[in-house]
């Protein structure tokens, strides 16, 4: 079962558990494929030049977390 903070924090995003989780693992993946585009952009600087940030900024975009 989810603690009392779990569920608020269900509600306050207004998700179900599968949704939140749903959501939660596509952030992840997107992050997890910004790393790899760091990575390969430390080794080779010409290639993948804003990938990670603009996947960052996108994310946070889509979460209501960026401010311009």
């Amino acid at each position: 079962m989810y603690s009392k903070e779990c569920k608020l924090h269900l509600e306050q995003v207004n998700m179900t558990r599968w949704q939140h989780f749903r959501h939660a693992i596509g952030i992840s993946m997107r992050l997890f494929i910004g790393s790899i585009a760091v990575l390969i952009h430390a080794f080779a600087p010409r290639w993948l030049k804003s990938t990670a940030t603009d996947t960052c900024v996108a994310i946070a975009k889509e979460n209501g977390k960026w401010k311009t």
